[in-house]
């Protein structure tokens, strides 16, 4: 088969929608280029970020507790807080999230969200005007990630797979970018699978063979079919021996990340969805039921993909973001076996080799009616953009965030990249 460079990679996705799958890759090591690599995962449906990362001391816990006096994770007995040594703790769950905090590796940033003068509780909306990076406009026609795809440096045009979207569709933090690798599968990567895939493979190149545009669309593809063709695509296994969950399919969204980044194919941003956060009804109550699970999932799930990327010696490469379109309202919406309803402001997660973690960052509002966002979310002090343009710049080392987020003014660093500056006064 021809090769081609990956730019012309997206019309052929488009053009051959059953090259779905991607396998699972062997490793070789670090990146040869060394280029700083994001990964944007995004937790869908508002996750409740006050109980992922509840008060463990002090007003704001006596708050919590009578704001959710049956949703509330306790302080002590079953489901315990996890006590971190500062005046929030972690869900019981989120051992994972703990882990890489109290080794460094994760920062956690309260009081996120979109700018309060362009607050909304729908979800469609939310995850639009973050994922686009313009909260102010939803009618923007790319993402914030492809901007930065767009104005870096790291990018040259030759590379393999610069961006893997491991879900089923690209988000629209990608929109208009063009040469987003976007799997769902890693059961093979063929347009018929069995024993007639090489041969269909073939034909389709012998069909398509010339210089047109579709010609070289399909040839696009064809071309990263026999690149992911030529990996072992049953065998990987993860460095430090690392075992991710059975039975996620976000472990093996995760999983397929950390493979490919390891194969050496020049990924710069990869991108993964975590959905089921949208908990109205049936929380659990003391910490327990369906959200311990759905945190469980997640943290378990990310502290495998860091752990086997950092074994792998690719730990100050790798930058994560976890993040979500909004929070819950502070206050349970019923009795027992209730829930909470959409709020705002939310928390947020860095984790990477460059990032100071162990540390919480950002501005947490209170608990108290008075300092309640609408006397009923937790504040939204902290532009989402903020937390990101101190990636873009510090981490990825893209300068022109004036065009990555337009219309965002007066960037001031969080720090969490290149100085220990921690805002303990907002978390009493």
């Amino acid at each position: 088969m021809n090769k081609i460079k990956r730019r012309t990679f997206l019309q052929s996705t488009a053009m051959l929608g059953a090259l779905s799958g991607v396998g699972v890759a062997r490793a070789r090591g670090s990146s040869p280029s060394n280029q700083p690599i994001v990964i944007d995962l995004f937790m869908r449906g508002g996750m409740d970020g006050l109980n992922v990362v509840p008060p463990f001391s002090g007003t704001n816990r006596s708050h919590y507790e009578t704001l959710r006096p049956h949703i509330q994770v306790p302080k002590t007995g079953n489901n315990a807080v996890l006590d971190i040594g500062e005046v929030f703790g972690f869900h019981p769950a989120a051992t994972g999230l703990r882990d890489m905090y109290v080794d460094g590796d994760l920062c956690i940033i309260h009081g996120t969200g979109l700018p309060q003068n362009n607050v909304t509780r729908s979800h469609f909306d939310a995850m639009k005007l973050i994922e686009l990076g313009t909260p102010h406009s939803l009618s923007t026609a790319d993402g914030w990630l492809t901007r930065h795809l767009s104005t870096t440096t790291n990018i040259s045009g030759s590379e393999v797979i610069p961006v893997l979207v491991s879900g089923s569709s690209k988000p629209i933090s990608l929109q208009s970018y063009f040469n987003a690798l976007t799997v769902d599968q890693v059961n093979g990567y063929n347009p018929n699978e069995g024993r007639f895939a090489h041969s269909h493979a073939d034909a389709i190149s012998n069909m398509y063979s010339g210089n047109s545009a579709l010609d070289l669309s399909v040839a696009g593809a064809m071309d990263t079919l026999s690149i992911i063709s030529d990996l072992d695509l049953d065998n990987y296994v993860p460095a430090g021996g690392v075992t991710y969950p059975i039975n996620s399919t976000f472990s093996r969204q995760l999983s397929l990340i950390a493979q490919l980044i390891r194969e050496d194919l020049d990924v710069n941003v990869a991108t993964a969805d975590l959905g089921g956060w949208d908990t109205h009804n049936n929380q659990g109550d003391g910490g327990g039921g369906g959200f311990y699970n759905k945190v469980a999932d997640m943290s378990n799930s990310i502290n495998a993909l860091w752990s086997d990327l950092k074994a792998a010696g690719l730990g100050d490469q790798v930058t994560i973001v976890v993040h979500s379109e909004f929070g819950r309202r502070a206050r349970q919406n019923g009795d027992s076996g209730s829930g909470t309803d959409h709020g705002s402001g939310n928390v947020m997660f860095v984790i990477g080799g460059k990032i100071h973690g162990g540390q919480m960052y950002g501005a947490f509002n209170g608990l108290a009616n008075d300092e309640l966002f609408g006397g009923e979310d937790i504040s939204p002090e902290v532009d989402f953009r903020t937390v990101f343009a101190t990636i873009v710049q510090e981490v990825l080392g893209n300068h022109k965030i004036d065009q990555v987020f337009p219309g965002y003014t007066n960037h001031t660093s969080m720090n969490f990249v290149s100085h220990d500056l921690v805002f303990k006064s907002d978390f009493e």
